[in-house]
């Protein structure tokens, strides 16, 4: 075992920033193992996890003079978090459903999933929805009226109601499915760190 592979985060970061290509090799030593498990716990795909973490080292190294790394170990995973966030929203990937699964029963009665700010962040989408999909959206989820009855009460064809019905679930999900990805995502490299 060399000296380097015992130095601490701070000198191999100031190595780094010095060229230090075996520093460079000690970081990646050190950290890619634990990034790609996080990222794999994800995603279960490992040709994309394998990428994310290789660009995320590739950047360290080319933009090691242009970076203002204060703290290696909270860089690198705000990093990695980063990109897991962009391969989703460019829908490069998907969470799997066994992640999805666990840390739903991990923090099913875990007080920092505030229901108050999750209702909020649903009447804030459902806010978004254009008026006349709003009205309808409301009239099924809040006075639990049927289709039928919804175009009754607006004079409107069942069609249109189920159109609109529709459009409302499709936005909402979009709204919702990212914001719980954000969560899932922070807290599973929240607790790596």
């Amino acid at each position: 075992m060399s000296d380097k592979e015992l130095w601490a985060d701070e000198t191999l970061l100031t190595s780094l920033l010095e060229d230090d290509e075996y520093a460079f090799k000690q970081i990646y030593k050190r950290y890619a193992p634990r990034l790609y498990a996080a990222a794999y716990n994800l995603f279960r795909d490992k040709p994309l996890c394998e990428d994310l973490i290789q660009e995320l080292f590739a950047d360290l190294w080319i933009k090691r003079k242009n970076l203002n790394i204060k703290s290696l170990k909270p860089y690198l995973y705000t990093s990695a978090k980063n990109r897991a966030l962009m391969a989703m929203r460019s829908g490069r990937t998907m969470l799997s459903e066994t992640a999805l699964e666990k840390l739903i029963a991990d923090y099913a009665t875990d007080d920092r999933l505030n229901i108050r700010e999750l209702n909020d962040i649903l009447n804030k989408s459902i806010d978004s929805l254009p008026d006349k999909c709003r009205e309808i959206f409301r009239l099924s989820r809040n006075e639990h009226l049927s289709n039928k009855e919804i175009a009754e009460r607006l004079n409107i064809s069942i069609k249109t109601v189920e159109n609109q019905m529709t459009i409302a679930l499709r936005k909402l999900r979009e709204q919702t499915v990212e914001f719980f990805a954000i969560i899932i995502i922070a807290i599973i490299f929240s607790r790596m760190q």
